[in-house]
């Protein structure tokens, strides 16, 4: 009997060395998923922040432009305000600039 109790010791130890290299199979496998899936996560998440930033970036350009237009429109406006000024004041001038010759040659 002492020798069957030994069988059924040893064949015990097998089975717990067994079961120990399958958990630490099993835990390895788990581990591997884990960073698998982890990895998958961080991936996913950079690509969603990528596309997040290209949309908050398309929409500072788009508000730059519109006020880039804005901007244009007012100094246009500022323009052609001086060139409309500066218009009336030609006569003026010539005509300054006309009596002055004229003296000048004139009074010779």
């Amino acid at each position: 009997m002492s020798i069957d109790i030994l069988r059924s010791i040893k064949q015990t130890e097998e089975e717990a060395e067994q079961i120990k290299k399958q958990s630490v199979a099993d835990a390895r496998q788990i581990i591997s998923e884990a960073k698998s899936q982890s990895q998958q996560l961080i991936d996913r998440t950079l690509e969603e922040a990528e596309k997040e930033a290209n949309n908050i970036i398309a929409l500072a350009e788009q508000a730059a432009q519109s006020e880039i237009e804005k901007i244009q429109e007012q100094v246009s406006k500022e323009c052609e305000n001086i060139k409309q000024k500066a218009r009336t004041k030609i006569d003026s001038a010539m005509d300054i600039i006309m009596g002055r010759i004229v003296k000048a040659h004139g009074n010779r």
